[in-house]
């Protein structure tokens, strides 16, 4: 999976994450690690990148594109992570106008352009997701809007093609809200390639901790 998830073999990650060749043992516990490093500008050695939304910026505004069934499932995931809070630390909306979302998701792949955090892939037969983050060069301000890819990668007919957008979907949300990092366990759906279909009790865990956790990265707009 990407915040770049499943099956993206779009362009190499500019954060160190868990690529689909450094999966970690499986570990389970109260939280997973959620955070990402990067190199530290002007180096040597890493910065540690956290996010969560400002109660000031609920409800985020997610705009989609209208294909592929994608709104109804990116309202679902909108569902799916407000459901995991106990405090409605998070709400999420969808909005008719991209160029007022806090968030964009399109199908198809990410193509090149501003300065990007890519956030690793692991390859799926059925679909892809990505996520993208614009991150400055002092690592301190992540530029609005966060960019969601969800892509199919076989027919229309194939049966395993609905289950994988409904969960990839989540799984890139899961990184839009700010759990950057995959999980090293397949039981999660933070799991870089995750096989469940629903966040389980350590997403949901990893997710508060984010939340009551200070970030590293403000949102702001252009």
């Amino acid at each position: 999976m990407s915040l770049a998830s499943r099956g993206l073999g779009w362009g190499l990650p500019a954060v160190t994450a868990l690529a689909c060749g450094d999966i970690a043992a499986p570990a389970r516990g109260d939280v997973y690690e959620w955070r990402l490093e990067a190199p530290s500008v002007p180096g040597p050695g890493l910065d540690t990148l956290s996010f969560r939304w400002d109660k000031s910026d609920l409800p985020v505004r997610v705009w989609v594109e209208d294909t592929d069934n994608l709104p109804d499932h990116v309202a679902r995931a909108i569902d799916v992570w407000q459901s995991a809070f106990l405090y409605r630390e998070f709400e999420a909306v969808l909005v008719g106008d991209s160029a007022a979302a806090d968030v964009v998701v399109r199908g198809g792949a990410p193509g090149p352009g501003l300065r990007m955090r890519r956030l690793p892939s692991a390859l799926a037969p059925e679909c892809a997701g990505a996520t993208d983050l614009e991150v400055d060069e002092t690592n301190t301000e992540l530029t609005l809007p966060i960019r969601l890819f969800i892509a199919p990668q076989s027919s229309p007919e194939d049966p395993g093609l609905e289950t994988c957008l409904a969960l990839t979907s989540i799984h890139e949300m899961g990184h839009a809200l700010g759990i950057f990092a995959h999980s090293p366990d397949p039981e999660d759906i933070m799991f870089t390639d995750p096989e469940v279909g629903l966040p389980s009790a350590r997403d949901r865990r990893t997710a508060e901790a984010a939340y009551h956790t200070l970030p590293t990265l403000t949102a702001v707009r252009p």
